[in-house]
Formats: C-alpha cells, sequence, structure tokens
C-alpha cells in the first residue's frame, strides 16, 4: 500500500504536466475566472480581517502610551478627588509615585471661524516621564530646556493630530473656547510651547496647575495614577474616604469588545463572496471532468487506478486554489491597506485620529484565510474526483456512462430546513449570534436540496400534448438532480442578495421612522461646549429664558441630557416632555405601576438586555454614584439607533420633581406657517451672548446626514452581492455548458429523428427556464426567510436594534427579472454549440 501510494505521488507531476496543464490552458477563460473568484473571496475575508487587526492593534498601543504603566487608578466615586488625597496617598509606605491628573474638552478656534474638538489633558511635568512618557512635553525652541520651563501657566503642547489642524505656519498663540465649572463660558489665549509624542485625536497637555485654575477646579482633580513600590500590593493601601481604586483597563480589549458583533458580520458579508465561488469553482470542476472524461476513462483502460484518477483532479484544484489564494492574500492586503487610509484606524468611530496605521501581516491570518481558499477548492472539486473514481472507464468509453450527480434522500432537504429555524431561535454566544449565522447555513443547505422537487412540480405544468413538452417533463423527472448542481451558486448569491436587499429596507424604513418620532421639531438647539464630566453643556439659563419670552417658535420644547446610574451602572438619561408616550418608538406594551409614587422610566434595549430587565421591574435610580436613590419602574422599552450602550427617558417634569435640576442641554422649536428656518436661526443668535457657542441644526438636515452616512456604510453590500450574483451566473454557464458536452449523442440522435436545431435549441432553453424558475423561486423563498433571521434575530442580538420588516418589492422583482434574464442568455449563449455539432458524428460516438 505505502508504495503503490508513494508511486502515486511521483506519478502525479507528470500527469499534471502533460494531461492536465494542456487541457486547463484550453479552458483558460472559465479556469481565469474560477481563479478570480477564489482570489476575490479570499481577497476580501482576509483584507476586512487585516483591517480590522491593524486597527485595533494601533488603538490598543495608542492607548497604552496614554495611559501609561501605573499599577493603580484612582478616581472619586461619582465626585472629583480632593487634591488632600493626593498628599495622604503619597506619604503611605506602599506608593512609590503618585501623579495626579485633570482632563476636560475645549474648542480649538481656528481662522475662518473654524473649531475642532480638542482633548486636554492637565499633568504634573516633573512626573509625566515615569508614567506616560508619550506625554512629555518638548519644548520647540530649546529641546534641553530645564523641567521647571515646562509650568509654565501659559504654555500648551499639541500632538501631532492637534498640530495638522493648525497648519503651516504654526501660530504662536492658540484660542481656546471652554467652559470652566460653575462659571460662564470662556476663550483663553495661550502659547503653543511645544508637542507631545501622543498618538491619536487631537491632543493639548499643560501643567496641572494651570489646568485647575483655568478649569475652575483648584483643589479638585479627576484622578491619580499610582506606581508602588517593589513587593508592594494594593491591599496595603488606605484609600481616603470616596476614593476608589481599580487597576488600568485595557482600553483595546474594550474596543475590540465594542467592536466585535460589527467586525464578525462585516466578516461574514466578506465571505459571501467566496461561498458563492465555491460553486463557480464546482461548475469549473464539473465541466472540465466532464469535456476529458473520455480521456480520462481511456487512461483508466491504460493502466490508471481509480484513486490515480480521483488524485488527478483534487490535485489541479489544489493548484487552482493555491494560485487563487496567494492571489488572493496580496490582493487582500492591499484591499486592507487602502481602507485603512480611506477610514483611518478608528474603525470609522473617531476614537482614533492621528494617521493610518500600518498594516500588521501575521502568520496565523495568512495560513487561515489562504487555507481557507484551499479548503474551499478542494471540497468544490470533490464530488467531480469521487465520480471520476467510481465510473466504468469502459462503459464511458462506449458512451453508457457519465457523471451523475449524488441523490441526496428527500427527506434531508427540509430536515435541514427545520434544523436552521431551530439553529436562529437559540440565544447568542458571548454576544455573537452564532445560533443564527448556522441556521442561515442551514437554511441555504436546505433549499439548494429541495429544488429537485420544486423542479418536478414546475414541470407538470406544461401541456403533455406536444412532444417538446414531453421532453421537457421526462427530463425534468429524471434529471432534476441537475438543477442543484446548475442553480447552486446563483441560488445562494440571489438567496443573499434578497435577504440583504429586505434587511437593508427595513433597517432604513425603520431609522427613518425613529429619526421623525425622536426629531419631531423643526429645528434643534445645544452648546458646542463641554460639561467637566464630558458630556454636553448646559445652555445658558439667560438665554433660555430669552428664548422662551420671545416666541420666536410657534413651539418650544426642552430636554436636559446628563449622566446617571440606573442599579448602580452609568447611563445616559434624557429628560424631555412626553405628552404622549405612545408616540415613542416603543418596542411592545407598556407596563402598569407596580406600585404608587414609583417613576416611569423608558429604557432603551441596549440597556434592557445589558441588565435583563422585565416590563414592570423596579428599579432604583440616582445622579451619582452612591448617592441618593429614586425608585423607578420600567414603564417601556425604545428603540435607540444613535447608540449600542445603555439610556434611559423620562418626563421633563418628574425629572425636575425629583432632581432639583431645571439646566437645560437642549432646545426644540416648530416653526410657524411661512416661517423660513434660516431667519429664525438668525433670530436665535441674536439673544444669544455668545452665539459661536450654539450648534443649530435643522431636522431635514439631521435627517438627510443621518440616512446619508445609512447609505455610505451599505455601499459595500450593494457590491458584494453583484460580485456573488455575477459569479452565480457564470456558474450557471459552466454548468449548461457541461450538459451540452454531456449530451452531444442524446442531442444527436434527437436530430436525426426530426428536431431542429432552432428546437433543440428552444428544447434546452426551456430546461433552462425551468429549472432557473425553480432557482429564482426557491432563492426568494430562502432570501426572505433569512432575511427575517437578520431582522428578528441577528441585528437584535448583535447591536440591540430591533426594527420593523419592510418588503422592497419593486426592487425583488427587478432582481428576479435580471436573474432569469440572464440565465436564459447564458443558455442560449450555451445552446449555440448545437449549432456547430455534427450530428451524424455524435450518434457515431455510441457504437
Amino acid at each position: 500500500m505505502a508504495s503503490a501510494a508513494a508511486g502515486a505521488l511521483t506519478l502525479l507531476p507528470a500527469l499534471l504536466r502533460a494531461l492536465s496543464w494542456p487541457a486547463l490552458r484550453a479552458q483558460g477563460l472559465r479556469q481565469l475566472l474560477a481563479l478570480l473568484a477564489v482570489a476575490l473571496g479570499v481577497a476580501l475575508a482576509y483584507g476586512v480581517h487585516l483591517m480590522n487587526a491593524s486597527a485595533l492593534a494601533e488603538f490598543g498601543a495608542a492607548q497604552r502610551q496614554l495611559a501609561g504603566t501605573p499599577d493603580l487608578l484612582l478616581s472619586g466615586r461619582g465626585a472629583p478627588l480632593p487634591e488632600t488625597a493626593l498628599d495622604a496617598l503619597a506619604l503611605q509606605p506602599a506608593v512609590a509615585l503618585a501623579q495626579p491628573l485633570i482632563e476636560a474638552r475645549a474648542q480649538l478656534l481656528l481662522p475662518g471661524e473654524r473649531r475642532a474638538g480638542l482633548r486636554l489633558l492637565g499633568l504634573d511635568a516633573l512626573l509625566v516621564a515615569s508614567f506616560n512618557p508619550a506625554l512629555l512635553p518638548h519644548p520647540f525652541p530649546q529641546p534641553a530646556t530645564a523641567p521647571l520651563r515646562l509650568l509654565a501657566p501659559d504654555a500648551l503642547y499639541l500632538n501631532e493630530a492637534a498640530l495638522r489642524l493648525l497648519g503651516e505656519p504654526r501660530p504662536s498663540h492658540l484660542r481656546l473656547r471652554l467652559q470652566p465649572e460653575g462659571q460662564a463660558p470662556q476663550t483663553l489665549a495661550l502659547r503653543l510651547a511645544g508637542q507631545v509624542a501622543a498618538p491619536g485625536e487631537p491632543l493639548a497637555v499643560l501643567d496641572i496647575a494651570a489646568a485647575q485654575a483655568l478649569l475652575g477646579r483648584l483643589g479638585r482633580l479627576d484622578r491619580i495614577e499610582l506606581r508602588l513600590r517593589p513587593g508592594a500590593s494594593p491591599q496595603d493601601l488606605t484609600l481616603p474616604s470616596g476614593v476608589s481604586a481599580a487597576p488600568p483597563a485595557d482600553e483595546g480589549a474594550e474596543m475590540a469588545r465594542l467592536t466585535r458583533a460589527y467586525r464578525v458580520n462585516l466578516g461574514v458579508l466578506a465571505l459571501m463572496a467566496l461561498f458563492t465561488g465555491s460553486f463557480l469553482v464546482f461548475a469549473v470542476q464539473s465541466l472540465s471532468v466532464a469535456q476529458r472524461l473520455p480521456q480520462l476513462a481511456l487512461l483508466g483502460v491504460l493502466g490508471l487506478s481509480a484513486r490515480q484518477r480521483a488524485a488527478l483532479v483534487l490535485s489541479e484544484a489544489a493548484l487552482l486554489g493555491l494560485l487563487g489564494s496567494l492571489l488572493g492574500l496580496a490582493l487582500g492586503a492591499g484591499l486592507a491597506q487602502l481602507g485603512l487610509r480611506l477610514l483611518g484606524g478608528d474603525l470609522g468611530s473617531g476614537l482614533l485620529g492621528g494617521p493610518s496605521p500600518a498594516l500588521r501581516i501575521e502568520a496565523t491570518g495568512l495560513l487561515l484565510f489562504g487555507g481557507l481558499g484551499l479548503a474551499i477548492c478542494m471540497a468544490s472539486a470533490l464530488l467531480p474526483a469521487l465520480a471520476v473514481r467510481r465510473m466504468a472507464p469502459a462503459q464511458v468509453l462506449k458512451g453508457l456512462g457519465g457523471l451523475a450527480p449524488p441523490r441526496a434522500p428527500r427527506w434531508l432537504g427540509p430536515a435541514l430546513l427545520l434544523a436552521g429555524a431551530a439553529l436562529a431561535a437559540l440565544p447568542p454566544v458571548l454576544g455573537l449570534p452564532l445560533g443564527a449565522y448556522l441556521g442561515m447555513l442551514c437554511l441555504l443547505l436546505g433549499g439548494l436540496l429541495c429544488v429537485p422537487g420544486l423542479v418536478m412540480g414546475l414541470a407538470a405544468l406544461p401541456p403533455p400534448g406536444r412532444a417538446g413538452a414531453l421532453l421537457l417533463r421526462e427530463r425534468s423527472r429524471r434529471q432534476s438532480g441537475e438543477a442543484t448542481q446548475m442553480l447552486a451558486g446563483v441560488l445562494v448569491a440571489l438567496a443573499l442578495s434578497v435577504a440583504m436587499l429586505v434587511m437593508v429596507s427595513s433597517f432604513r424604513d425603520s431609522l427613518s421612522s425613529w429619526l421623525r418620532q425622536m426629531l419631531p421639531a423643526d429645528l434643534y438647539v445645544r452648546s458646542s461646549l463641554r460639561a467637566p464630566d464630558q458630556q454636553s453643556a448646559p445652555l445658558p439659563a439667560a438665554f433660555v429664558a430669552a428664548v422662551r419670552d420671545s416666541r420666536l417658535a410657534a413651539e418650544l420644547g426642552t430636554q436636559r441630557s446628563r449622566r446617571a446610574w440606573l442599579m448602580e451602572q452609568p447611563v445616559q438619561l434624557l429628560a424631555r416632555p412626553l405628552p404622549d408616550e405612545r408616540r415613542l418608538p416603543l418596542v411592545g406594551d407598556l407596563a402598569e405601576p407596580p406600585a404608587s409614587g414609583l417613576l416611569p422610566l423608558y429604557l432603551n434595549e441596549a440597556l434592557r438586555d445589558q441588565l435583563d430587565l422585565k416590563l414592570g421591574q423596579r428599579l432604583s435610580l440616582a445622579l451619582e454614584p452612591g448617592g441618593a436613590t429614586s425608585n423607578g419602574y420600567l414603564r417601556g422599552v425604545w428603540r435607540d439607533y444613535s447608540r449600542q450602550s445603555g439610556a434611559l427617558l423620562m418626563a421633563e417634569a418628574d425629572y425636575r420633581r425629583w432632581s432639583g435640576d431645571a439646566t437645560v442641554t437642549e432646545l426644540f422649536l416648530w416653526l410657524r406657517p411661512g416661517q423660513e428656518v434660516e431667519a429664525l436661526q438668525a433670530a436665535l443668535r441674536a439673544l444669544a451672548a455668545e452665539p459661536q457657542d450654539l450648534d443649530i441644526a435643522a431636522s431635514g438636515e439631521l435627517l438627510a446626514l443621518s440616512m446619508h452616512l445609512f447609505d455610505r456604510s451599505f455601499a459595500v453590500t450593494y457590491w458584494l452581492q453583484a460580485v456573488a450574483l455575477g459569479l452565480g451566473l457564470f456558474g450557471i454557464a459552466a454548468s449548461l455548458s457541461a450538459q451540452v458536452l454531456a449530451r452531444r449523442r442524446e442531442f444527436g440522435l434527437l436530430l436525426h429523428l426530426g428536431f431542429t436545431r432552432a428546437r433543440l435549441l428552444a428544447l434546452l432553453v426551456a430546461e433552462t427556464a425551468l429549472f432557473s424558475a425553480a432557482g429564482a423561486l426557491a432563492g426568494l423563498l430562502l432570501g426572505l426567510a433569512i432575511s427575517a433571521v437578520l431582522v428578528f434575530v441577528v441585528n437584535p442580538q448583535s447591536f440591540h436594534w430591533s426594527m420593523d420588516m419592510s418588503w422592497p418589492w419593486q426592487h425583488l422583482t427587478l432582481l428576479l427579472l435580471a436573474v432569469l434574464a440572464a440565465a436564459l442568455a447564458t443558455s442560449w449563449l450555451s445552446g449555440r454549440q448545437l449549432g456547430r455539432a455534427d450530428a451524424v458524428q455524435a450518434v457515431r460516438e455510441d457504437w
């Protein structure tokens, strides 16, 4: 056995060179398209993986540079740290170094009335090198300046991202607009003293004493970084009252967790082309084997064993997979580099600015996706290889044998459909809808296996009175299994395209409806400044009162946005008037209060899922962690497409009574009949003492911007669908060509019996129409089923977003007609070989 296997292996290179290469070269166009299908599928999958991995690695590296190397981070429980806590901690024996930090947001005022957001960090210039070398200030004039020069109260040090905003020539002084705590907004002029090496978003570093004075936080700190002495542990510390300690958070791991669902869904979508391309490879391999079947049979008669014949076919597929994978890996690296250059290193989140990250190519990714392309090709050639192994060479040479596709049990298709439905109902695993993905795969495979039954059902429809109809029905009854082979690629591509069309349409319509429900007014006003907790700063009370008294708008609404703690978890709180709670984008019913005196609270879906809450459940709400709480209950759940984190909504009147907070962060204004938006905007700015601090937007602008961002985000799905459909249609052409070759004797006999070539071509087109109609019907039904899984399972489990199903029938009809027309066109082109066939020669081959 070992010697036989070794002999087969030594014989394969010679067979590939002498037999396979000339045959494959004669089929150059088909083999090239199969090669491109594998390369494109590998490139899309590997490119998405490489872009995500590189961006996350860059983000993690940047955050580690900013966070430095402290052992512990100390912060206050819902309040700033008193400066006395720093002195108390620094004197403890377990502490080697203690660095104070203050953080804030400011507006960098640029020429031409432009503004840019700027992150401010106040720190101790004498200690920063020990914790965060990337934040060490480097003065412009003299790099060797004495350290005390770094403590100048007007000195500001920018990172590379902030310096790029300034352009050339750089100004000597910068103007910042910020909101000091407990004071009116101020415009400050600070000296551009140097730069820091910190990567990421625009950042400015200044001395902590200057930051405390400028931000109105004298005697207070945001956090303290501790470096412990060797051998000391956190248990050796005595923490002051109101101070909590925690190890530094792994921001890279947190970003990976937050974007995991997005990355996995994008990766699954990118694999669609590779999955569809596998059926094209199968069709090309089947056609190649069908064309060379007499040659392979002759080799069998001359002594080539069945195992060697199968190994030859698999070796050809392996060579195709190897070349396609190598090309795909190179193309994927190029696509990833282009994507990072266009999107930056922040995955579109805006969390990481700066230059595009470098590609991080690792051997694991190369082996994984290269091996995936190779495995796809090998699996696609498995059935043709097995057919070549099982064939009887003598019978094939007599024209009595062929590549009959194996028949699956009739019960397997419906069983897979039921299994797919059951898997889709499983809960998520680690926040990912893995059961839904497996369910969709089972639905696709089950639908493929149900195609022969559909073909036989449709074949019973033509009237049996004519010879062509009788031939069509008889062939459909006997050869319905070939429909699965011919339609596999286009059916999968069509089903996934239908599913994506329905899902995207449902998402788009639901988003549009949600925007109109959450943004019912004509104009929206908020402050462009940030509060100390990084939330939007409240609007000046005098401005809000002036707008109320002016009666500029037909109706005025207010909202308070701030951070709160629900069940000891930080959430975004929105307090706005709720004259009719049923006008909210609610999900499901409303709950009755379990007891009197409880505040009705409306939670978004992410918060409900995060805390695993039920309607009517009692809740505790606090404005600060550890502060006084108020009791409420879950009145309802609402859709929130603007965030994946937790948020709650409550009536403004309830919030005012409970908190005593009368400040306003947003204004909603409705226009009077005939009133112009531009005129109202100008009137509002005229009422403001500092109009530059206002962000004013019309609802139409917000709606148009949101829909533009949505369409741009999903534009790639249409290209992927087009690629997959193109590969599927070429698979039909390859399968039809294989059928024409395999049925030359049948067609020759029909020509002798009186059929014209035109009638034979019409018969072939009619068969294709029947098979394609069955495939289109199966693809439509499968696509609708998969779209239901996407809408009702994948999106809620991945992003905590529910939506209403929307049916884009016009687009679906056009898609089905285009697929049917393309299939019939490929059938007609493939059938033109009949016009060149010699009927006498075709029949003579039987003898």
